[in-house]
């Protein structure tokens, strides 16, 4: 079938993208956007982030395309945004400058507003950032072996978004995940509700075509407005404006005590001694 051509690098039949840290292809009416950071575990960077907006942007602006899928090269999904990440402007901005660059935190809800309808496939790792950019899609389906969650609050943090709570089958298992910190893995993310279903590594691609082929049944307009009317009852429940206020709290937290302790220790002691406090137990 062309569908295991995921694996593949050469097929005349595809309109391939090379992007510095993802890779792009389009295959019978499926445009297949892959994370390509495998050493440092798929992390989110600036420039990988603006890279996948481009992606999924160019895969909506195809007439033909039915459906995005993402995935992660090798080991995992995306294990976050990249705490090494040094493209960070460090000018001061203005108060409207700051509230402009928390609207445009923007993969997420290109993602969410895209009118095709987005599959992960998630395979390892996927936390933080990463668990939000698979959750955000319309259908998740992880592997067996996948690990799921929010250790960043373990390092006094908020996550940027909050998705978990309209996507979980209850509010009970956010709260479980999100006081914790802790990871989950694929089939017990299947129970909770965060993925549509958990199946074996070597059954995920062709657990993901199957979805695709099952909704290219129904006419592409009638999807899509569907995912949009779908998408205004999270609306009611408070998604857009439950999160701006969220996005503002993250990054208030940053500068806590709190939020400087990891970096501080990481500054000080390495980035080993750093993981080992957010692990710790009993902190204040």
């Amino acid at each position: 079938m062309l569908h295991q051509g995921f694996y593949l690098t050469v097929e005349l039949s595809r309109t391939m993208v090379r992007y510095e840290h993802l890779d792009y292809y389009e295959e019978e009416r499926t445009a297949v956007i892959t994370f390509d950071r495998p050493e440092q575990m798929n992390t989110l960077h600036k420039p990988m982030i603006s890279e996948l907006e481009s992606a999924v942007t160019r895969a909506e602006s195809n007439e033909e395309n039915r459906a995005v899928v993402l995935r992660g090269s090798e080991d995992a999904f995306s294990a976050g945004y990249d705490l090494d990440d040094d493209d960070t402007d460090e000018r001061e901005y203005s108060v409207s400058e700051w509230l402009d660059a928390m609207e445009s935190y923007t993969h997420i809800k290109t993602i969410y507003e895209l009118d095709l309808p987005v599959i992960a496939a998630v395979d390892g790792y996927a936390l933080a950032g990463g668990a939000n950019t698979a959750l955000i899609c319309d259908l998740t389906i992880s592997t067996k072996r996948a690990k799921i969650g929010y250790p960043d609050v373990r390092m006094g943090g908020l996550p940027a978004t909050l998705v978990h709570p309209f996507v979980m089958g209850s509010i009970k298992h956010a709260r479980e995940l999100f006081y914790s910190g802790k990871m989950v893995s694929g089939e017990e993310a299947a129970r909770m509700g965060m993925v549509n279903r958990c199946v074996p590594h070597d059954e995920l691609i062709d657990e993901v075509w199957t979805e695709i082929e099952a909704l290219r049944k129904t006419p592409k307009p009638v999807v899509t407005i569907l995912k949009h009317r779908l998408n205004d009852v999270m609306e009611v429940q408070g998604y857009r404006p439950g999160n701006k206020n969220t996005e503002f709290l993250a990054s208030l937290t940053s500068l806590t005590e709190e939020g400087q302790r990891f970096y501080e220790i990481q500054e000080e002691d390495g980035f080993d001694a750093a993981l080992d406090w957010m692990h710790g137990e009993n902190k204040p």
